[in-house]
């Protein structure tokens, strides 16, 4: 994955390198850092931070455990450590051997590295220590020397930097305290602009060094070890520190709506449930209320599946038998006269070849032939009683009705 790395300072201006994968190469430039957040858009972003303002060291910590370490190791190094530690903030590195590498920085100086990236719009992937991005030589330590600063990597998750006069001491110090890590030579990289000191000067006398040019610029000497596969041995992006944690600070203010935006879509899931079920039944009754009125309408039809559907179509086959304007017609005269009379009942009605044959339901005898009486009384309307039968106190009775020429 191509690379945006930034080399941090307080300065105006910053050393950025782009680092391609295809085709392979690499783009040194010194830009404001907003200008550097155009270029990391599509890019892991890896941020070097003067390793003069972090410590490293190692403890013995008697657990493997991520948390438990974390825990521990602020209260482990307490006794070695100036400021308290509720002021500092601990990277731990990788456990082997009963010792977990550690990075120490104030929160101070996080927050305002992390105020700095933010206020440009940079989210860096990993943020490390600059001695941590030097070469790393077998049976060597990489020594480099930029303007009146000495940064020396002694280990995969060591090193110190501190000012250049006072490298040999310290240097020397590091050395006796190697113990089985101690060097066999160093590897120094000189990449001052003003050479006023001499490298013999500056080293101690009993080491053998390997002097190597500083073409480039300091910034490409550390980019040298980026690879696919790079990741800064330890990441000072822990903690409150982390891209979660980052994320979870920027949520946090929203917890309380996002709450109530939930209360809020429970209540209308509730409510709409609720009219759901009402609009439910409203509908199971008029299903029910459409059947009815089906029935009636249509006695004969016995299996009410579709009751639209079978009223259309038996509506067009009524049309197809006589015409829908005749069969309109003829019950237009015919409902008139059976609304005049009280208590008869129509239970059913057929359209076949321009007659009407309506099943009627009458008090009496007396009452159909009062009906049959009126209906004949319609002009052009030819009236027969097809059949009467009395039953339990009323009369059944079809009339066929049909125009008259």
């Amino acid at each position: 994955m191509d690379k945006l790395l930034i080399h941090l300072t307080d300065a105006e201006q910053v050393e950025c390198l782009l680092v391609s994968e295809h085709p392979p190469s690499a783009q040194q430039m010194k830009i404001s850092l907003a200008d550097a957040a155009g270029h990391g858009q599509g890019r892991q972003v890896i941020v070097l931070v003067p390793s003069e303002q972090v410590i490293l060291t190692e403890v013995a910590v008697p657990t493997a455990n991520r948390q438990r370490q974390r825990l521990a190791v602020p209260y482990l190094l307490e006794d070695l450590l100036v400021a308290d530690v509720d002021q500092l903030h601990f990277a731990l590195g990788s456990y082997e051997d009963g010792k977990v590498a550690v990075a120490v920085v104030a929160h101070e100086q996080m927050r305002h590295w992390m105020e700095q990236l933010a206020k440009a719009g940079i989210q860096p992937k990993f943020m490390a220590p600059d001695v941590l991005a030097l070469p790393l030589r077998e049976e060597a330590w990489s020594v480099a020397l930029t303007g009146d600063m000495a940064t020396i990597r002694t280990g995969l998750q060591s090193g110190f930097s501190c000012d250049a006069d006072n490298l040999p001491l310290l240097l020397d110090q590091a050395l006796q305290l190697a113990e089985n890590g101690r060097p066999a030579c160093l590897q120094v990289v000189d990449c001052r602009e003003q050479k006023d000191v001499s490298l013999e000067s500056l080293l101690p006398p009993v080491m053998e060094y390997r002097p190597e040019a500083c073409d480039n610029g300091f910034l490409q000497l550390l980019a040298a070890c980026f690879n696919e596969e790079f990741r800064p041995p330890i990441n000072l992006l822990q903690g409150q520190y982390s891209q979660r944690e980052r994320l979870s600070k920027l949520w946090r203010p929203w917890r309380p709506v996002a709450a109530l935006l939930v209360a809020l879509l429970i209540v209308q899931g509730v409510k709409a449930g609720v009219e759901y079920r009402r609009l439910s039944a409203e509908n199971e009754q008029l299903v029910k209320q459409v059947g009815e009125a089906f029935r009636q309408g249509f006695p004969d039809i016995k299996r009410i599946v579709n009751p639209r559907l079978q009223a259309e179509r038996r509506l067009e086959s009524l049309r197809g038998e006589g015409g829908g304007a005749d069969f309109l017609s003829l019950l237009a005269r015919v409902g008139a006269v059976l609304q005049r009379v009280s208590d008869a009942r129509l239970q059913g009605i057929n359209y076949k070849a321009g007659q009407l044959i309506l099943g009627m339901r009458l008090k009496n005898l007396q009452q159909l032939d009062k009906l049959e009486q009126q209906l004949k009384q319609e002009p052009a309307l030819v009236v027969e009683v097809l059949s009467a039968s009395s039953q339990n106190k009323h009369v059944e009775a079809r009339i066929k009705i049909g125009a008259g020429q």
